[in-house]
């Protein structure tokens, strides 16, 4: 009986230590993790990535966005337009979608840092995507 009781003993150690990796592992790879305190952007300490250096831009305009309570919490955000700018700065544009609402919000960057970000009109992003388009 006791070898029946350290096979399981075992297996379920084994499953633990298996699902605690599987977590450790998930938390590298580049996320945002939104509470009503606090919003965190996640893996994006090294750009080593192409997967990270596409996705960590995008993150932190959204992160910005929450923090300064322009879009509400439970969001889901399309970025729509990323170009760099003249300035050497890169610009971020898109929608968030809450409840069926949807706003407007650009975002400027400069390397993994945000300088701006704010909503817009509909008309202001529509002459974006113009902009963007010619």
């Amino acid at each position: 009986m006791l070898p029946f009781r350290l096979g399981i003993f075992v297996g379920v150690a084994a499953l633990c230590l298996w699902g605690l990796f599987s977590l450790l592992d998930s938390l590298k790879e580049p996320g945002l993790l939104r509470t009503d305190k606090a919003t965190v952007v996640k893996g994006c300490d090294s750009l080593d990535s192409n997967e990270a250096q596409q996705q960590c831009p995008v993150l932190f305009c959204q992160k910005a966005l929450l923090d300064a309570k322009q879009a509400p919490l439970q969001a889901a955000f399309e970025m729509t337009i990323d170009t760099p700018r003249d300035d050497g700065q890169r610009l971020l544009a898109g929608t968030a979608t809450a409840d069926g609402n949807v706003s407007y919000f650009v975002c400027a960057m400069s390397a993994l840092k945000v300088t701006e970000a704010q909503r817009i009109g509909q008309e202001e992003y529509e002459e974006l995507t113009v902009d963007i388009d010619n």
